[in-house]
């Protein structure tokens, strides 16, 4: 009798684990914002590199990665996507977080010149110009970083904060009588191929000028990267895969960008995403690369120098750059 039970006993045992999984994956939330930066992310989903990461991944689109910065300080998400301005603002004001890769890079910025100030060329020609743009973003923060490596300031100019989906409507009717705005796709295309205005200024060439790769930081709290440094090692490597895939496959990449574009309700064609996507090296890899490096430093001591930090951030406790390290080795 004894001998039946424990043979019933392991009969049974053997049939719950051939019913469970072999390995349940790891649930996350990763916030993104809207725009050409989230593409790694998407391309990570569409492709399957979270699951090949054991991972269960909901991207949460949000309208801004300064708003996924805050979801992720209240907790309702392990992940966030956003540029370094927002993220060193948080971590000023207490918030404990840390960078843990490269989501995506590259300025976004452009200038997009009314028909009647197509002809103009630079940041100069604009000076006492009306110009919308959306202040208080990380990329409004670079134009200042700009205007004083040129010997220029804000007040030069007539700016007017103006939401960037707003920009193509403004533009279309004029009724602000705008000379130029500043912002960033798919906003500056939808102006452009409606006839209202010109790319003046591209990103690269504001890059450039400013000397900037502009890192776009996926980031998570101090305490989950000290739980979970495993999952957040197999989240890095699926955006240093996706990085991979993109540099490959770039009309691939295009496809699912659309896709997205669309399932958000918008509308844009593939030549206008192919010229979104491949104007500056967006997707060079999740680790950071020696000119995000030298991209932090500069941009953290500008904010402190203007008051929008209290104090001189300490970097290396803020930006963990050993899981993209690893991540390129793992890939390799």
């Amino acid at each position: 009798m004894t001998k039946l039970l424990l043979r019933i006993a392991a009969a049974a045992a053997f049939a719950a684990l051939a019913a469970a999984p072999a390995c349940a994956a790891d649930k996350i939330v990763i916030g993104m914002s809207a725009g050409i930066n989230t593409v790694p992310s998407l391309v990570a989903e569409h492709e399957g590199y979270f699951k090949e990461q054991g991972l269960d991944v909901e991207l949460r689109p949000l309208a801004r990665g300064g708003d996924a910065i805050k979801a992720l300080a209240a907790g309702s998400l392990q992940f966030s996507e956003s540029a370094h301005v927002p993220f060193m603002a948080a971590v000023d004001r207490g918030v404990p977080l840390i960078a843990v890769g490269v989501a995506a890079r590259g300025f976004y910025g452009k200038l997009v010149a009314s028909n009647a100030n197509a002809n103009l060329k630079t940041l100069a020609d604009f000076k006492g110009k009306h110009i919308g743009t959306q202040m208080g973003t990380g990329m409004f923060t670079i134009v200042l970083m700009l205007l004083e490596k040129q010997g220029m300031k804000q007040s030069d100019f007539n700016f007017t904060n103006l939401r960037v989906v707003d920009m193509p409507a403004a533009m279309e009717t004029n009724s602000a009588n705008l000379d130029a705005v500043l912002g960033w796709e798919p906003g500056m295309r939808r102006i452009v191929n409606a006839g209202k205005g010109k790319v003046v200024i591209t990103a690269k060439q504001f890059e450039e000028m400013a000397g900037v790769t502009y890192p776009f930081l996926l980031t998570t709290t101090q305490q989950y990267r000290k739980d979970h440094p495993d999952i957040v090692q197999k989240v890095v490597n699926a955006y240093e895969k996706a990085d991979k895939y993109i540099g490959g496959h770039h009309e691939e990449a295009v496809k699912i960008y659309v896709a997205e574009v669309v399932r958000r309700g918008g509308k844009l064609s593939e030549d206008d995403v192919r010229a979104m996507l491949f104007d500056v090296d967006r997707y060079g890899g999740a680790a950071f690369s020696p000119g995000d490096m030298k991209d932090l430093p500069a941009t953290r001591d500008y904010l402190a120098k203007i008051g929008q930090l209290k104090s001189k951030l300490d970097l290396n406790a803020i930006v963990d750059t050993s899981f993209g390290v690893k991540a390129q080795t793992t890939a390799k």
